[in-house]
């Protein structure tokens, strides 16, 4: 993998964040049985994205970690 390539990865993550983020905000909003069976899940899913995905990416090109160090995508 290149700086490229990391740059773009970084990108598509950042996109998939902000989408959890968005279905976080509806699943929030649903009855206690829907918002249990979903919940789960997408919190998984965010840390694994922000808690492996990206900081294994940031470990390897740290310079990805400074330009965006909000990973909601406000900084991005």
């Amino acid at each position: 993998m290149n700086g490229t390539q990391a740059n773009q990865i970084r990108s598509l993550l950042l996109q998939a964040a902000d989408a959890i983020d968005r279905a976080n905000t509806i699943v929030s909003t649903l009855d206690s049985d829907d918002r249990a069976l979903l919940s789960t899940a997408l919190d998984e899913i965010s840390s694994a994205l922000h808690f492996e995905l990206l900081q294994k990416l940031y470990l390897r090109y740290p310079a990805l970690a400074e330009e965006g160090q909000d990973w909601d995508g406000a900084a991005a």
